[in-house]
């Protein structure tokens, strides 16, 4: 924990540093004298980066009532700062390239001479990406995979539709009526067996009750059941046991570390807990998370086995334990600009479906947001599998978005 505020204020750092210095070669000509001293003009900067910081990890370390409005508006800010420092980086190598063009010496002696205009015109292209982003976050989308597994199910089924959810972040700002609509949608599926891949609450449980979530996801429906995981945020609060009870009460099966075979549909589910637990000391456990193998140990071969694992990290333990499916969240596909990109490089498969012989790999970008409620370019998902077991010779492997 005192890693990561460590780190994030760190990142603070160098965005009010660039930001700061960008705004005002941009603006200094144009706004007040007094605004541009240094003794107002950097706390400002200063207050500005670091209020999201401050906002968040008091709420979540003191246990402070910010005002909700608060944090939404701090987290909205500091999504608007991240994008804007790749926004404003991007403009500088643009203009240091386009400096040294003969053809564009004109725009460039006009920019010397207009910076505020170029500065507007940087805002503008924030602007619309803030803007896109919330519209993104709070419109979600269904994305569809059809793929086979080649075992057959117990039951003598042929196929199975799993809605796969991920990432709900449950906080003090989310929208009820859009994790009602997130029900209501799902219901309409018709899902066989929807899974939870982690991260239900943010950082705290309360929100979850005082948002009376117990009810809300309780309503969640499927043939063989809702079952849900564990995610690094659902650590984050009072206790994980607290967490799981209050997920109880939401009428979801939570798996940890855990191998449950499901009679009627003839499939195992194997839920692991969040690799998180291998490096903090928990409320109410201690050591890390159980090796995979020990969970396969328990779990009939015969049988398809489905794997719940909240980060998508150790794909080769799943191939090597002969996993015939995984999902997974976490990732947020990056969540915004320019995180979308760094999130590429950590993880073979950040967002989609991977295939690796008979094993396959679900990644969801995520239903909820943490921090700022923002996606750009990801949206707020849920996922559709329709799982073919034991197919004929056809793949069977394709994806369309809804």
């Amino acid at each position: 924990m005192n890693y990561f505020v460590v780190m994030v204020l760190a990142v603070q750092t160098v965005l009010g540093a660039y930001l700061g210095w960008r705004c005002r070669w941009a603006f200094g000509g144009v706004l007040p004298s007094w605004l541009m001293a240094w003794q107002v003009f950097w706390p400002l900067v200063a207050l500005t980066v670091m209020s999201f910081p401050l906002a968040y990890f008091s709420s979540r370390l003191f246990g402070l009532a910010l005002p909700p409005w608060l944090l939404l508006v701090t987290a909205i800010g500091y999504g608007a700062l991240v994008m804007g420092f790749a926004t404003v980086l991007i403009a500088d190598v643009l203009g240091l390239i386009a400096c040294r063009l003969p053809v564009l010496q004109g725009v460039c002696g006009y920019v010397r001479q207009q910076p505020h205009h170029l500065g507007l015109l940087v805002l503008a292209v924030v602007a619309l990406q803030v803007a896109w982003g919330f519209y993104n976050a709070q419109t979600p989308r269904e994305t569809h995979f059809s793929l086979t597994v080649h075992k057959p199910l117990k039951n003598g089924g042929r196929q199975l539709r799993i809605v796969h959810v991920s990432d709900l972040h449950v906080g003090r700002y989310s929208s009820q009526a859009l994790m009602a609509a997130m029900v209501e949608r799902v219901n309409r599926l018709q899902a066989d067996l929807i899974v939870i891949t982690g991260d239900i609450v943010d950082n705290a449980l309360q929100p979850y009750f005082d948002q009376d979530m117990p009810r809300i996801l309780g309503g969640l429906q499927s043939r063989y059941g809702v079952y849900a995981i564990m995610g690094n945020h659902d650590y984050f609060g009072e206790s994980p046991r607290r967490n799981v009870a209050a997920y109880n009460r939401s009428n979801m099966r939570v798996l940890r570390d855990e191998a449950l075979y499901l009679a009627d549909p003839g499939i195992t589910l194997i839920g692991r807990e969040d690799m998180i637990r291998g490096s903090r000391i928990l409320p109410d456990a201690s050591g890390p998370r159980a090796p995979l193998a020990a969970l396969t140990a328990e779990a009939d071969p015969a049988t398809p086995w489905i794997l719940l694992d909240h980060q998508p990290r150790q794909i080769d333990e799943a191939l090597a334990e002969k996993i015939d499916l995984q999902f997974s969240g976490h990732t947020h596909n990056g969540q915004f600009f320019p995180v979308n990109l760094i999130v590429k490089l950590l993880y073979p498969n950040p967002w989609g479906l991977l295939t690796q012989g008979n094993y396959s790999l679900i990644v969801s970008c995520g239903f909820g947001t943490w921090g700022p409620p923002l996606r750009f370019p990801s949206y707020a998902e849920i996922v559709v599998a329709d799982v073919a077991f034991q197919p004929e010779s056809e793949d069977g492997e394709r994806m369309t978005e809804d």
